[in-house]
């Protein structure tokens, strides 16, 4: 089987503005890619479709870059097409960013087709540890006019119409302010008691000294994770921050390397991994670090997209989350992937068996917002 083309296609949307402690999220926005093979069998690969701000429409440049190295390769041959066309390319694209999110949504389309081929789901191929897996509600970004109330509001929906055992809340915005932002903490605990897991996520937006502070003022509220405090790239004071609180430390979304893992491992950094498959290079890049940090006892709860993210989250032991957007972050979302995937009443999904992803892009509404 030969790769006989690559297309790429971006559509974007309006929706209700919404920001975390270190970016504003307007459109919406998602890049597909399509893997054609001289045998009929495609494949489908995507970014964003979530709250991402990426700038998308540069995206099919590089397809149409990769494009001829692409052309006569064998698409189940994932790894090496990750190698020649990242590792090798490094001193030509750097060593990463959009390429590699580009690269990443051609592995996945590339996982589809040997799926499809195989007659087996991506979960089952990478392992499928897990037949069934816990989700957490994203959300509680920062908007006009949203205030406590509506914060409030927003989760008890999240409980009572998503079956929500686990969600998660904004923190950082300087704009806000510490102070009010432990309101915010205090009020999301009284409104969903304390049964309920809760967890909190800066996204890159504070100095360690910050960091500090708020993980002092979160410990009685029980949160379960402080995600992103600190730029990815301080290991030393993830190090520092990691040893001086009782609340695990969660990071790993903007994380395009096995090395940056290697990293986090090194210095202790982290005792969750919010690997993303969009961001990271596809399945075989994050199926090898979901067992690096297996290796090393730390647990993974893949950031991004759930229906992409899905098959990873429950591929091996060590995942114990899978981040889940309603349709509050974006309201096509609801319509935007086929079939709908929905939590249960335990607040758990099942791992679809489907060959592939399990999941398609639905064409009649997004292609009412194509812009390339």
């Amino acid at each position: 089987m030969k790769i006989i083309d690559v297309t790429s296609e971006v559509f974007e949307w309006e929706r209700p503005g919404i920001w975390n402690g270190n970016h504003f999220y307007g459109p919406g926005k998602l890049h597909k890619v399509t893997v054609y093979t001289d045998e009929g069998v495609t494949g489908t690969g995507w970014n964003g479709g979530t709250a991402a701000e990426r700038p998308l429409h540069l995206m099919p440049g590089y397809v149409e870059y990769f494009k001829p190295l692409l052309i006569n390769q064998d698409p189940t041959n994932t790894r090496k097409i990750l190698t020649d066309l990242g590792t090798n390319m490094i001193k030509i694209l750097g060593p990463a960013g959009l390429n590699t999110q580009v690269l990443s949504a051609i592995n996945i389309a590339c996982w589809d087709i040997k799926g499809k081929i195989e007659n087996l789901s991506i979960h089952e191929m990478l392992g499928g540890e897990q037949k069934r897996i816990r989700t957490y509600i994203a959300g509680g970004y920062y908007a006009k006019d949203k205030g406590i109330q509506e914060l409030e509001n927003e989760l008890q929906y999240n409980i009572n119409e998503l079956h929500a055992t686990a969600v998660k809340i904004k923190i950082g915005s300087q704009d806000t302010g510490i102070t009010n932002d432990i309101k915010r903490v205090e009020a999301s605990r009284a409104a969903i008691g304390p049964d309920i897991k809760l967890m909190v996520d800066a996204n890159c937006a504070l100095n360690l000294k910050q960091s500090l502070e708020f993980a002092k003022q979160l410990e009685p509220y029980d949160v379960f994770w402080f995600e992103e405090p600190l730029n990815i790239y301080d290991y030393e004071g993830h190090k520092i921050l990691s040893e001086s609180t009782e609340i695990n430390i969660a990071t790993g979304e903007n994380g395009y390397t096995k090395e940056h893992f290697n990293n986090l491992i090194a210095y202790n950094a982290a005792s969750i991994f919010n690997v993303d498959v969009t961001i990271c290079g596809g399945y075989d890049i994050g199926l090898e670090i979901s067992k690096m940090a297996e290796n090393k006892k730390i647990s993974i709860a893949p950031h991004g997209c759930q229906e992409l993210q899905l098959p990873l989250a429950a591929a091996t032991k060590n995942g114990i989350f899978l981040e889940y957007y309603p349709t509050e972050v974006d309201p096509i979302r609801k319509e935007m992937f086929l079939p709908a995937l929905l939590p249960e009443s335990d607040g758990f999904v099942t791992l679809p068996t489907r060959p592939g992803i399990g999941f398609e892009l639905n064409m009649d509404l997004l292609n009412k917002y194509k812009v390339y």
